[in-house]
């Protein structure tokens, strides 16, 4: 034997102390839930299903490996980590972009909708988070180049039950768990094979979105789409961005967040109802929109692939409808609801996510559309940015009135809870961007108002989600786990020269999937589709149980 070669010696060592492989394995094991968790690259109870499928699945294929050669125990030992490794990295990059679990239907939706343009930005923003997320799967290139050497020792005899029981047994436990769809998002080999599949499939129903809605157009005698309201009315919708009621001044937030919408408010008179139980149906932006701009409902959600959505009823009933958007113009359902408006302005032309087009660039395209005389019925749709991360960039280049804020109620209350600076950081920048979105909005109202001042004008904005914001635990971002991520605001004002709605429900629990029989009862139109029970502007609206 050369006493220089190690390979050769560490096998014969191995051979010595059969141990020594399955101590490489329980400390890879720990590593990867221990990391992941305190990288905050998943959640701890996310941390801890990646782990057991290590020592099920991982366990199972190298104690299956090894009882053929050590070499091919080695190897698996190898894939394993890189694959374990990988999967971790790029949960970390996605995690911190989305601030939750990669799901592959939100994945799916992203990747189909972005852009050459929109991967550089994504590069060039999370280039911190990229630089860390290599830097883990560095850590696991080292740890299976150190432990393959551990793995090499030979085939362990097959001779016995308990050795062979043991990987069977592991094996068994592992496909077990992939029959529950919980721990099978979590399977590192599987998911983002699932993620593929789901984005080859998101690419094909938006080639076939544009005919879906030009047959469903073509069919609309049968929607009995009809005005019950001839006069003349301008109805705006504003579609708010990850806004959150709870950090809102108008519902009580200690910082006011929203005083130049309170102001404006103050300044044209006329009635704002501000409704304060509010919840949307899902915590990300295009399950919630299908839920609350199409009949579709949490009873029925597969109901939008067959219905018309709100623009398209809006037309078939009388109405000229723009659709001014500060959100991506490329194809996919939301854009697809534009496309379809009468008229469509996309101002941002940039990543979307990441770019730093202010709301307040609608102000002056939605003045020189409004120079125009105004259709007997009109329907403005304005989609915002609004509150969506990063949030340091949805006021621009100007600082906002909370970007310092260090020991206001708030600061201290969240210190008190035992949140991180960078937690408190993103509060005030959260905080920041709904004060500069509440002032977009209030110059958007303005404009209308004055420029419409001679008819009925109604607006209603809402918001398609929330944001977690250090509310109920140390993290920022998009969630599904607390009640910030459902949370929503929603208000409506109507000028002195439209009647009075009723407030019967302003403290009612409403939720969003029920929007579009408000919005149908706010036009003056109803159709097929309408049940005055869903419909929190009449006096029989009844709260179903999920609205609690």
């Amino acid at each position: 034997m050369n006493k220089s070669d190690p390979i050769e010696s560490a096998g014969a060592k191995t051979a010595a102390d059969p141990r020594r492989p399955w101590r490489w394995f329980l400390l890879a094991g720990v590593f990867l839930g221990v990391s992941l968790a305190l990288l905050r690259f998943a959640r701890p109870q996310d941390a801890a299903k990646i782990a057991l499928w290590w020592f099920t699945l991982g366990g199972g294929l190298l104690a299956a490996s090894r009882q053929v050669s050590g070499r091919l125990a080695s190897r698996m030992w190898v894939i394993l980590c890189l694959v374990f490794g990988l999967d971790g990295a790029v949960q970390g990059v996605v995690r911190d972009f989305f601030g939750s679990q990669p799901q592959p239907g939100v994945l799916a939706e992203a990747l189909a909708n972005t852009s050459v343009g929109e991967a550089r930005g994504f590069v060039l923003s999370q280039w911190r988070q990229i630089s860390l997320g290599s830097a883990y799967w560095l850590a696991w290139w080292l740890l299976a180049w150190r432990g393959r050497l551990a793995w090499q020792g030979g085939a362990v005899s097959t001779r016995g039950r308990v050795r062979l029981l043991v990987p069977a047994l592991l094996l068994a436990l592992a496909a077990a768990l992939h029959a529950n769809p919980t721990m099978l998002r979590s399977e590192p080999f599987l998911r983002w094979g699932v993620l593929y599949v789901r984005h080859q499939q998101e690419r094909a129903q938006m080639q076939e979105l544009r005919a879906a809605r030009e047959m469903l157009w073509a069919g609309r005698d049968q929607w009995r789409a009809e005005l019950v309201d001839p006069r003349p009315r301008t109805v705006v919708l504003f579609i708010g961005e990850s806004g959150n009621r709870m950090n809102w001044g108008l519902y009580g937030y200690p910082r006011d967040t929203t005083a130049p919408l309170a102001q404006a408010f103050a300044e044209l008179g006329g009635q704002t109802l501000l409704f304060s139980r509010v919840r949307s149906t899902h915590a990300f932006t295009l399950p919630s929109l299908r839920m609350a701009l199409t009949p579709a409902s949490e009873a029925d959600p597969e109901l939008w692939r067959s219905t018309p959505d709100l623009v398209q009823l809006a037309r078939a009933a009388g109405y000229r409808v723009l659709w001014l958007s500060n959100q991506p113009g490329g194809d996919g359902w939301i854009a697809g609801l534009g496309r379809g408006a009468d008229e469509q302005v996309f101002v941002n032309k940039g990543n979307w996510r990441d770019s730093s087009s202010e709301d307040e660039e609608l102000v002056p395209v939605l003045q020189r559309y409004l120079r125009r005389q105004a259709p007997p019925h009109e329907l403005i749709v304005i989609h915002l940015l609004g509150q969506h991360f990063h949030y340091a960039l949805r006021c621009g280049s100007r600082r906002g009135p909370f970007a310092e804020a260090d020991d206001d109620a708030v600061a201290r209350g969240l210190r008190a809870q035992g949140r991180a600076a960078n937690t408190l950081q993103a509060r005030n920048d959260y905080d920041d961007a709904t004060w500069c979105g509440a002032n977009a909005v209030a110059q958007l109202l303005l404009a209308v108002a004055q420029a419409r001042e001679g008819r009925a004008i109604d607006a209603l904005y809402f918001s398609d989600h929330g944001q977690e914001v250090g509310h109920f635990r140390d993290f920022a971002g998009h969630s599904e786990q607390d009640e910030s991520g459902y949370a929503v605001p929603l208000w409506i004002w109507r000028n002195a020269r439209a009647e009075p709605l009723r407030t019967d429900h302003l403290d009612s629990p409403i939720r969003l999937d029920v929007l579009d029989q408000a919005l149908q009862h706010l036009l003056g139109m109803r159709s097929r589709w309408y049940e005055p029970e869903q419909d929190f502007l009449a006096p029989g609206y009844h709260a179903g149980p999920a609205a609690n």
